[in-house]
């Protein structure tokens, strides 16, 4: 009995049948500072947040008409990108916060939550652009998906 309950799970472990989802259950999360002048900056606040998704890379620019554009990739950290993402789905909710050069936000309550959801080790790129030519910096927010 012992040697086929250690068999069974040797064959469970090679097929790949066993996985574990890690949960969240904090609400904190992550953000991406960004300014004209100094490269961006990743704060987390929650560890449990930051170990599900990870900046890959971060674009800050002034297009041809003068406005500020926000170019953040992100990556899904769980699972692989071969399950055709299916598996180890991470949703997460963020949004863009404009400041101008005193730090007000350009616009109050414009800025919006957008939920989104990456499979298993994908990655996208989440682009916004700033409402006014004013604005110098921004914030971009993650926060868990509820």
């Amino acid at each position: 009995m012992k040697c086929s309950l250690i068999i069974a799970a040797v064959a469970l472990i090679a097929t790949g049948g066993c996985r574990i989802t890690k949960v969240c259950n904090s609400d904190g999360g992550m953000e991406v500072v960004q300014s004209e002048s100094v490269a961006a900056e990743i704060r987390s606040s929650d560890v449990c947040f930051s170990d599900g998704l990870s900046v890959e890379k971060t674009m800050f620019v002034r297009n041809k008409l003068g406005f500020l554009t926000s170019t953040v990739t992100v990556r899904n950290r769980h699972g692989d990108p071969q399950d055709d993402g299916r598996e180890d789905a991470f949703t997460f909710r963020y949004k863009f916060m404009w400041l101008d050069a005193n730090g007000a936000e350009v616009l109050p309550g414009a800025s919006i939550w957008r939920v989104e959801t990456l499979g298993g080790g994908m990655a996208k790129p989440i682009s916004d652009t700033a409402p006014s030519k004013e604005a110098v910096s921004c914030v971009l927010r993650f926060s868990h998906s509820r």
